[in-house]
Order: C-alpha cells, then sequence, then structure tokens
C-alpha cells in the first residue's frame, strides 16, 4: 500500500495581530523564518506558514489535485490563488468542510499546482487554542494515494482503533452495570464510578468515531472533551470518598476530598469563562493547575491511605490511583494517549474488584446483623414460652398441694426444680442438641405423668441412624407441642386408654420428629376454629422458620388431624422436619 508523502518546505511568521490579511504577509514576506524547532505554542499569536514547492513543480505536473495534510490545528486556512485573485479556504479542527471516512487520519485540504502563489508558494493562517509540542509538519501526496489513508487501514492502524473500541466496549459495559447496581442499591459510590467510566472514555476515545468528530469540531464539543478531563477527576474523588466512607473513616482526608471537589468545581467554571472568553492562556493555565492539583492530591492521598489504612478498601484505592496516575503522567508527558488508556483499564479492573470486595463485606455484615437480630428474637420467643411453661407446672403442684398429695407435689416439685435449673443454665444458648432437648422432654413428661395420675402413657422412640449429638434445635422447641398434646388432647378423652409417642428419626437431609396422640383431636377442643393454631405452636413454627438452613433448604412443621374408621377425631400428629447439619 502507497502511502508515500513528500515533505514541503516551510518557514513561518508569527505575527500578534490576529486580524492582519494575506495583502500584509505577502508584503512581509522578508520577515519568515525557516527553523524546524518552532512550536506553535502561543494561544495569543498567529502563524503563518509559507509551503515552498519550487522543487516540487514536476512532480505536481504530473496530476490535476493534490492533497496536503498537517497536523491537525486548532483554526487553520489555506490561502492560495485562482483566476488571479487570493481565496482562501479553512481546515482546521474548527472549520471542518469535507467529511472525513478514517478513523485515524485526517482528510488534509486539496489544492492543485495552478492555485500555487507566484506559481510557487501557498500559506497557511494558524491559530491555536492550546500549545502544541508537536514540530510543525507539512507533507503532501495525490489525492488517488490520499485514499490510502482514508479509505483503506494499515496494520499499524487496525492495531490503534481495535484498542480504542475494545476500551470503549469495557466502559460500556462497566458503565452499564454500575448504573444497574446504583438503581437498585441507591448506593452513590455505583453512580459517581459510572459517571468516572463515562467520561474516561469520551476523552480518551473522542477522535475515533465519526460522529465524535463532527460534534468536537464545534467550541462546544471541544470544550466538552477538555472539560471530560477535570470531570474524571471529580467523580474519581467522589466515589472514592464514598467507597472508603472517608466521613466516618478518615475525617482528616474526607475535608481535604470536600475541598478538592469544590476546586474542581470551580476550575470547571473557570475553564468555560476564559474559553469562550478567547482567554486561551487563562484556560491552559486552568487546565494545567488542575493537572498539578491532582497529581499533588495523588500523591498526599495516597501516602495518607497507606499509613492510616483500617481495612482493604483502602488499599483497592491506593492500588488503581497509583496505577492510573501512572498511565495519566506518561500521557501528559509523551502524548500518547494509550498509557492512560492502559492505566485506566487496569485501574478499572481493580476498582470492579473493589466494588465486588465492598458488596461482599456489606453482605456479610448484614448476614451478621440478621443473625444477632434472629437470635435476640429467639430469645424473646422463648422467653414467652418459659413462663408459660413455668405458670402450668406451678398450677400442677398447687394442685397436688391442695389435694394433700403431699409426696407428688414433693416429687413434682423436685423434677420441675431440675427443669428449671436445665433451662436457666441453658438459658445463654440458642441452640441445645437434640441429645439435650429429649432430657428436658423426659423430665417434662415425667412431671407431667405425675400431675395426671399417671393417666396416659409415653413413648420416645429415637433412631438408631440418628445421632442426636450433632442434631441442633432451639431450646424446648418440643415441649409446647407435647403440652398441647397433654392438655388439649389426651387431658380430655373420657373413655380408653390415653397415649403419646413421639419419635426422631433420621430421614434424608432432614431428621424428622413426629408427636402423636390418640386425644379428642384439635375440632373438639376449638383450636381450628379460631386461630387454626394454638398460640405454642404459632411461636414454635416462627422459630423454625428463623434457622438458617444450608442450600436453601427449609424446615417445615406440618399438623395431621386423625379419624378413625367411623370419621371421628382420634387425636392428632405433628410433623417436624429440620435440616440435619452438614
Amino acid at each position: 500500500m502507497d502511502r508515500k508523502t513528500k515533505n514541503v518546505p516551510f518557514s513561518i511568521l508569527k505575527v500578534n495581530d490576529l486580524d492582519l490579511g494575506i495583502d500584509e504577509i505577502l508584503s512581509s514576506d522578508s520577515l519568515f523564518i525557516a527553523d524546524e524547532s518552532w512550536r506553535f505554542n502561543d494561544v495569543n499569536a498567529t502563524y503563518w506558514v509559507k509551503l515552498d514547492f519550487i522543487d516540487e513543480l514536476d512532480t505536481l505536473g504530473t496530476q490535476e489535485s493534490w492533497r496536503l495534510r498537517t497536523l491537525n490545528y486548532s483554526k487553520a486556512s489555506m490561502y492560495y490563488q485562482k483566476d488571479g485573485h487570493i481565496e482562501h479556504r479553512t481546515f482546521g479542527h474548527f472549520n471542518k468542510i469535507e467529511k472525513n471516512k478514517s478513523l485515524v487520519h485526517l482528510q488534509g485540504v486539496s489544492f492543485k499546482k495552478q492555485y500555487l502563489i507566484d506559481q510557487r508558494y501557498l500559506y497557511l493562517k494558524v491559530e491555536v487554542v492550546e500549545p502544541y509540542s508537536r514540530a510543525p509538519r507539512f507533507e503532501y501526496l495525490s489525492e488517488k494515494a490520499n485514499r490510502f489513508y482514508t479509505d483503506y487501514y494499515t496494520d499499524n492502524d487496525l492495531n490503534k482503533v481495535i484498542m480504542d473500541h475494545v476500551y470503549l466496549g469495557a466502559c460500556l459495559i462497566f458503565f452499564l452495570t454500575f448504573l444497574i447496581i446504583f438503581s437498585y442499591t441507591k448506593k452513590a459510590e455505583f453512580l459517581c464510578y459510572a459517571l468516572y467510566i463515562f467520561f474516561s472514555a469520551f476523552f480518551l476515545v473522542r477522535f475515533f468515531f465519526p460522529e465524535y468528530q463532527s460534534f468536537i469540531g464545534s467550541l462546544f464539543g471541544y470544550w466538552s472533551v477538555v472539560v471530560s478531563q477535570i470531570l474524571i477527576n471529580f467523580f474519581y474523588v467522589l466515589f472514592a470518598m464514598y467507597y472508603l466512607n472517608t466521613k466516618k473513616t478518615y475525617p482528616k482526608l474526607h475535608m481535604a476530598m470536600q475541598a478538592i471537589v469544590v476546586l474542581l468545581l470551580l476550575l470547571i467554571l473557570l475553564y468555560t469563562y476564559s474559553f469562550y472568553s478567547g482567554e486561551y492562556t487563562i484556560s491552559n493555565v486552568t487546565l494545567d493547575l488542575q493537572r498539578l492539583l491532582m497529581t499533588l492530591f495523588g500523591i498526599f492521598s495516597m501516602s495518607y491511605l497507606l499509613f492510616k489504612a483500617k481495612d482493604r478498601l483502602a488499599i483497592f484505592i491506593v492500588t488503581g490511583s497509583f496505577i492510573y496516575m501512572t498511565g495519566a503522567l506518561l500521557y501528559m508527558f509523551t502524548v500518547r494517549k494509550y498509557y492512560m488508556i492502559i492505566g485506566s483499564t487496569l485501574e478499572i479492573i481493580i476498582f470492579s474488584l473493589a466494588l465486588a470486595y465492598k458488596i461482599k463485606q456489606e453482605y456479610e455484615a448484614k448476614l451478621i446483623l440478621q443473625q444477632e437480630v434472629s437470635m435476640k428474637e429467639t430469645n424473646t420467643l422463648r422467653a414467652q414460652m418459659n413462663p408459660h411453661f413455668i405458670f402450668n407446672s406451678l398450677n400442677s403442684i398447687q394442685h397436688l398441694i391442695l389435694k394433700d398429695d403431699k409426696l407428688s407435689a414433693l416429687k413434682y416439685l423436685s423434677k420441675f426444680g431440675k427443669i428449671v435449673r436445665n433451662v436457666l443454665e441453658s438459658s445463654h444458648e440458642v441452640l441445645v442438641t437434640l441429645t439435650e432437648e429429649i432430657e428436658l422432654l423426659r423430665s417434662y413428661l415425667e412431671l407431667e405423668s405425675l400431675r395426671f395420675d399417671n393417666s396416659f402413657e409415653y413413648t420416645i422412640h429415637i433412631d438408631e441412624e440418628l445421632d442426636t449429638d450433632q442434631v441442633e434445635i432451639p431450646l424446648m422447641l418440643i415441649q409446647p407441642l407435647v403440652e398441647n398434646a397433654i392438655i388439649h388432647g389426651l387431658a380430655g378423652k373420657k373413655e380408653g386408654n390415653r397415649t403419646l409417642s413421639l419419635r426422631f428419626e433420621k430421614k434424608d437431609d432432614f431428621c424428622v420428629i413426629e408427636i402423636e396422640d390418640n386425644g379428642i383431636g384439635r375440632h373438639a377442643t376449638g383450636i381450628t376454629k379460631t386461630h387454626g393454631k394454638s398460640r405454642g405452636m404459632q411461636i414454635t413454627e416462627k422459630r423454625l422458620n428463623m434457622l438458617h438452613m444450608p442450600n436453601g433448604k427449609k424446615n417445615t412443621m406440618e399438623i395431621i388431624d386423625k379419624y378413625d374408621s367411623e370419621s371421628h377425631p382420634s387425636g392428632t400428629k405433628i410433623i417436624i422436619r429440620i435440616v440435619s447439619n452438614p
């Protein structure tokens, strides 16, 4: 692919009179200086460039039309001769007429051999709104050869385009991701980081899309791109403030960050005023001040966090900030934006991990808080049952005393004291082993059997495959259900034997507990006609639901009303399924 261009010798005249016309320039021809050390770094001056084609006349005669290629200057015009008159054509950054096809290379400006003034020269008028550190360069090639710049891409061009597009695509994904997370969480750090990514992409890939090129070809478009540099730092600082919760964890750093945020806003206002007023010296000083301010603040804040870090969140910030600042400084000194793209990409990856880590931290903290609340609520529910049990037991002792059955009363009181002692000793425990729970049930059943003159029989069956020392349940979970079976089911039965059976079995991943009686059933007691479940059953079911179970499995309680062959109530069966410990 032939992309060979020919350099054109040039000389430059710098003038401070912006209104100086081409006629005055032509009359000052001797003042032009041929010096390759020239830099267009004075935003208050106008640079006139004289291109000398004296040695290129034979080459220019071989083609009808040619293309002049230069750097992308802010405002540029080419002065040429046509039909005996001096005319000009604008082609600078803010004066784009021809639509550019290439995403990498500029279109340039066309000219013909007969356009040469004095059959030798072309004159360019160049104005800049920001200093150019690169040496001026002026080349030409045929219109046909220029198509290899505007219509085709070399491997080097593709590498540039691909890198920018990959970066933009990654930024788009992360931007939308954090925006969606913000919409759900309403946490400001996600919004600030999403906007930081947006302005980073907007600033770094602005020249590689035709829509961007047409947009930034206006004063507003150029202003918005430049201001995005400041907005990058603005949202970055806000993100760090919310991410680290500096107001609480680093109050001194928080005050400094607040001051930086205010200063950045003031710099945006100052730059906007000076830029639209044509005071380009002030606008460029504003940008330099912003770069210096953020560099010094970055060094200070990273050093502060390294020495004062209270958790890993600060390490994420320091690491990401260091990589980003390194890329930004390399870009500033080398004018190669790919350093900043690489730094920004690595920084985005690090901060994405940082935000994920913070989400994990907050989730774990929330889980611990929920567990603490659950423990307190469990203790509250258990406290609601213990007085109920104690009150019934004392009533039973009082009943025996009134019957003048002192021996039974003493036995009952002794067993009652043993149970109360066990309960009080376990009062600080939320969970107990099934072995401990069964022992409490044995003591309780002995008490109730004694209270009702051994008027009912009870059995406790424990499956051999069930390791009761490995299963944990809330203390006195089963007792209210056993109490209901005795008082509401068996005590009201007038005829026949009265039986109560407790079975503890291992089925798959569950410990299955069955409480079955042959009493009068729930319909006879009126429970189903009121709230469907007794107070004890409601509390027991709630305590089951509050237990945190692995793999999303749930504890359940099922109540079965039993009937005989003639459809008469014949008792109640309660089945509790508790997920065994993994």
